[in-house]
């Protein structure tokens, strides 16, 4: 019998069932290894996505392959991820599809759903910022991944969850979850320290050094939800259409004081029903400049994510799309919390604005 938390979760996310984590990636890990992908199991994910998929992928010993993003938007194209998996059915291979969701972006896989299917591969629903939740979209995969970690949409402080319409997956699930360690504040502290880490390296052109650091990462992936998580959870999942209505306003807010500055600046203009962050095209000339600016006047700027070929030299030379290397040379992110009222944003821009006529 599911827990209140879980319930309510598997209700406003479209599913029958909902397990839950200390972590969403130990979520995805559970899934991954529930589901057998392993040996010859292929899983595939964006080519620039946050690290932490391609470390569930690799705990289970599955092999990774990457997914074209579009270098004007940064997500999955439909079309070329439904051809890119009849192109590795082709070579035999088979085993998952994590369908994501980047940036809170609610993005159409309708032809990657079907050539899937086609191919005899699994779909899996990564939908870690919430895009999911209004309005409600059906769960058409076989499970859905949300997160409520620090800094996500949802944001519970901790946590993750699979939903799911099968029983016998979230059963199997569940004795998983059970079994897993809660997450207290050493093993968080531990894992704050090795995500730094990596930055560093990355940031530093370390990327050999990079692999070490996310191998011993993946022994900290297994955590389990803390049950006095759930006071916290239950309030951000109350407070979840107020806070991304609030969010949705900032987020219009940054688009009508960005848009003097076009084309210098382009919004993503894709249907982002979870507002993460306001996502902004720049030319790569531009990009750091404007980042170091905004960083250096005391407000946050972002420039998620890298592409994974960049920073893990031991993937495929195959999986090396030039777009996902051009888009993580030129996208900002700018926050959407609620320290951005229409104030602070008006003095990001002023930021913003001498660097551009510099530089353009």
């Amino acid at each position: 019998m599911m827990t209140a938390p879980a319930l309510q979760i598997a209700n406003a996310f479209g599913g029958d069932q909902a397990v839950l984590f200390g972590r969403a990636r130990s979520a995805l890990l559970a899934l991954f290894e529930t589901l057998g992908l392993h040996g010859r199991s292929t899983i595939l994910i964006p080519s620039n996505a946050c690290p932490s998929l391609l470390a569930s992928a690799w705990a289970c010993g599955a092999e990774v392959r990457l997914a074209p993003v579009s270098a004007e938007t940064g997500v999955n194209d439909d079309a070329a991820l439904a051809e890119q998996v009849r192109k590795l059915s082709r070579t035999g291979r088979s085993g998952a599809v994590l369908l994501t969701h980047l940036y809170g972006f609610r993005l159409d896989f309708t032809r990657a759903r079907k050539a899937a299917r086609e191919q005899g591969w699994i779909t899996i629903e990564n939908d870690a910022n919430a895009s999911s939740f209004t309005p409600q979209a059906p769960l058409e995969d076989l499970a859905r991944i949300v997160s409520f970690g620090a800094g996500k949409v949802l944001d519970a402080g901790a946590g993750g969850a699979v939903i799911t319409h099968d029983a016998s997956l979230a059963a199997e699930l569940e004795k998983r979850a059970k079994s897993y360690p809660v997450l207290d504040d050493a093993a968080a502290e531990a894992e704050d320290q090795l995500m730094l880490q990596r930055r560093a390296l990355r940031n530093q052109g370390r990327s050999a050094e990079i692999e070490h650091t996310l191998v011993t990462e993946l022994s900290q992936l297994r955590f389990g939800f803390d049950p006095e998580t759930t006071g916290k959870l239950t309030v951000a999942l109350a407070r979840l259409p107020a806070h991304l209505a609030a969010r949705q306003e900032r987020r219009t807010f940054w688009l009508d004081a960005l848009s003097r500055f076009a084309p210098a600046l382009t919004p993503i203009g894709l249907d982002q029903t979870a507002p993460w962050r306001l996502i902004v095209k720049t030319a790569p000339a531009l990009r750091d400049p404007l980042v170091e600016a905004l960083r250096a006047n005391g407000f946050d700027a972002g420039t998620n994510y890298p592409a994974l070929t960049q920073s893990f030299p031991t993937l495929t030379a195959q999986d090396a799309h030039p777009d996902a290397d051009l888009w993580a040379q030129s996208v900002i992110n700018l926050w959407l919390d609620e320290r951005y009222d229409s104030a602070r944003i008006t003095a990001a821009c002023a930021v913003m604005e001498p660097v551009l006529e510099a530089l353009t």
